[in-house]
């Protein structure tokens, strides 16, 4: 079984598919829509504003053709999570590695470790947060943008944390029984099953999405669907200091290049190639219409959080 083969629970990649990421370079690829400037401006509301912090948990150079349809640079990659301050409380956002990281990475097996690497240099979230004079036990809120197991793994170090995820998420993931499927360690979410909520996209237009989610109410956090990478995944736009939106796409590519692109990521990760194409040219046009105030922060890309303080670095 190659290691993509066991990413998707033992079935096949698409031979097409392969090509597609080997031979990127040929041409194969997708033709992006042209989204209208008009449908991705801002929706005039008062909002909340909330301060943000990353939490590095992972961290090195790779060439920038690893990650995205490009070639010339390097990408400096990360696992990270990104801590909220909201009067409401402590929100994470994508909790990553937990304590069980390296059993995590031993129980899947040398081929999925061939893929995403073995657990050196991987730190479990709650260490990196003592490190920055947090407590796990301070975290009310856990929203995630999809539950692969690089975006979920700490949720039972959280254990206070109400989790937050798309309804269409957690629907997609509920019969997964292997040990990985489809990139998600079902374990994760099952050991923080009391403390979920799955939450419908039933709130109003937002920056061109036709739906919807504010999780509390005040225009400080409001998810928005990006379907592709899995189905439900998810946007949060977070309104920081100053007015400016910070907009966490998780995979829906795992580089700035690939927004700025636009590009898909140069190997086969993701589950509907077409409605990612869709959505990339979204986060694409919405990022070149609010040049200034939106800053787009994919979940691997730590040039891009590099525009985030590092949690406890003033102490």
């Amino acid at each position: 079984m190659t290691p993509l083969e066991r990413w998707n629970g033992g079935r096949k990649t698409p031979r097409r598919a392969l090509a597609c990421s080997l031979f990127f370079a040929l041409g194969c690829g997708s033709t992006f829509p042209r989204v209208p400037p008009s449908e991705v401006a801002r929706t005039p509301r008062e909002a909340t504003e909330v301060t943000l912090c990353v939490l590095y948990q992972e961290r090195f150079t790779r060439p920038l053709w690893n990650g995205v349809r490009a070639t010339g640079e390097a990408w400096d990659y990360t696992i990270a999570s990104v801590l909220l301050r909201h009067p409401a409380g402590l929100v994470m956002v994508d909790p990553a590695f937990g304590r069980s990281v390296a059993d995590d990475l031993w129980r899947a097996g040398p081929l999925f470790q061939l893929a995403l690497g073995g657990p050196r240099g991987k730190r479990p979230l709650v260490e990196v947060m003592e490190e920055a004079g947090l407590s796990p036990e301070d975290v009310d809120y856990a929203v995630v943008t999809h539950v692969h197991w690089d975006h979920v793994g700490a949720l039972a170090d959280l254990p206070r944390a109400r989790v937050l995820a798309s309804l269409g998420e957690l629907k997609w993931a509920q019969p997964f029984t292997r040990f990985v499927e489809n990139g998600a360690m079902p374990h994760h979410l099952k050991r923080a099953k009391s403390r979920l909520y799955a939450f419908p996209f039933n709130g109003p237009p937002v920056d061109g999405f036709q739906q919807s989610f504010d999780v509390f109410g005040d225009g400080a956090i409001v998810a928005v669907p990006l379907p592709g990478h899995t189905p439900g995944s998810t946007g949060y736009l977070v309104r920081g200091p100053g007015g400016v939106t910070y907009f966490f796409i998780g995979d829906t590519t795992w580089t700035a290049k690939g927004v700025e692109l636009p590009a898909h990521k140069t190997l086969p990760m993701d589950l509907d190639q077409a409605a990612l194409t869709t959505t990339l040219a979204r986060v694409h046009a919405m990022a070149e219409a609010r040049a200034g105030e939106l800053v787009v922060l994919p979940a691997h890309d730590a040039g891009a959080l590099s525009k985030l303080p590092t949690c406890g670095e003033a102490r």
